[in-house]
């Protein structure tokens, strides 16, 4: 079904707020990916990753942490100490942003294009005699 652009974003906007927002505490999260709670307070103690705090006091973790999560177990069973780790993870966010410049580019570069197909119809248009 076609969504409108400003509905397209609503629901992007939405879903992005959806997977940053903590709701999973650090009991639930050492079950979900098999991971003793010590080592979930090691990577933020080595600055992996900074969970949300309730209260002040207890870790609340989001979907998007978890995923980076997943990804620091698995780079550091690969061997990778904690700073290449917090490396890899600036360097994946960075291609992330610009996936979206690219995406962001290419969609205006269509949107100029359709334009300019609109604007030199008009102008045969005009040339044509009646």
């Amino acid at each position: 079904m076609y969504m409108k652009r400003q509905d397209k974003f609503a629901a992007r906007k939405i879903s992005e707020n959806n997977v940053s927002m903590p709701k999973y505490t650090i009991g639930v999260v050492s079950q979900l990916l098999g991971l003793p709670p010590q080592m979930l307070r090691r990577y933020e103690e080595a600055g992996l990753l900074e969970p949300s705090r309730q209260g002040g006091k207890n870790r609340l973790y989001s979907d998007q942490d978890i995923a980076i999560l997943e990804e620091i177990s698995e780079l550091s069973a690969q061997g990778i100490n904690a700073q290449g780790i917090r490396y890899i993870i600036q360097i994946r966010k960075h291609v992330v942003v610009l996936q979206q410049e690219v995406e962001q580019a290419r969609d205006a570069q269509l949107r100029a294009e359709e334009e300019r197909r609109q604007l030199e119809k008009a102008r045969r248009d005009m040339e044509e005699p009646h």
